[in-house]
């Protein structure tokens, strides 16, 4: 007999891609500044394992959790030696996900971060249209 499990994980939030070919910790400063906000660098990077390579790449991730209200920012490095987070994204250096509803406004957030004098571009991500979207369920 076959199973099938069905992933029933709900995408609400919103993913901004950064074009950026600054180190982490630089990116982290423009996105704290610009957006007035205080990420800090988590202790233990994303693991995620790649079936087609058969390798686990690491990615670092910074975070602001604000637990009254509910929201969250992170940015997370799409690019590692040994892979992406989500490979269908690879023009993307990194990825700024938000949720909660008060955080801040989607139309907000874009020109803000192309105001970063380093930053190449910044862009709406659709999860839904994902393939390796589970790899942001962390």
């Amino acid at each position: 007999m076959k199973y099938l499990l069905e992933d029933d994980f709900e995408y609400d939030f919103t993913l901004v891609g950064i074009s950026c070919h600054e180190k982490d910790y630089r990116i982290c400063w423009g996105v704290n500044s610009y957006l007035a906000i205080a990420l800090e660098k988590e202790e233990k990077p994303i693991e995620v394992y790649h079936k087609k390579n058969n390798r686990h790449s690491s990615h670092t991730i910074f975070s602001e959790i604000n637990f009254d209200k509910e929201e969250e920012v992170h940015l997370i490095a799409n690019r590692s030696k040994s892979g992406y987070l989500i490979p269908e994204q690879k023009h993307a250096d990194y990825l700024l996900v938000i949720k909660g509803d008060d955080v801040f406004r989607e139309n907000e957030v874009i020109p803000k971060l192309k105001k970063i004098n380093f930053v190449l571009t910044a862009f709406n991500i659709e999860v839904s249209m994902l393939k390796s979207k589970e790899n942001l369920i962390f």
